[in-house]
């Protein structure tokens, strides 16, 4: 399952509780995230027993990080996610407003 293509959380715990009443177990992907929606889906992953195998790593590829806290990368493919508030990631909001800005 992916947020991105589910439509959001509570879609994504739908299609979860789907699978897991036919006894199918889930994976969770990403698609060009960064750590602030990896922090929700690890969070997801945490409060669903039945998604066994994760892709996580699409901030790994992204040139600047604007995430504060959140889940921090170890290495070997493992994740830490501490204790923090909410779901306990934020925005770095020096680097957002260095960033370029398109209007549309």
């Amino acid at each position: 399952m992916k947020f991105s293509k589910s439509g959001d959380i509570y879609n994504a715990l739908k299609i979860n509780a789907i699978a897991e009443s036919a006894g199918i177990k889930c994976q969770v992907g990403c698609m060009s995230e960064s750590r602030f929606a990896l922090t929700a889906l690890m969070h997801f992953v945490l409060a669903c027993k039945n998604v066994v195998h994760y892709d996580m790593d699409s901030s790994l590829m992204l040139a600047i990080d604007p995430v504060t806290g959140g889940i921090q990368y170890r290495g070997k493919g493992k994740w830490i996610l501490e204790d923090a508030v909410g779901i306990g990631a934020d925005f770095n909001e020096d680097i957002l407003n260095n960033m370029e800005s398109v209007t549309v």
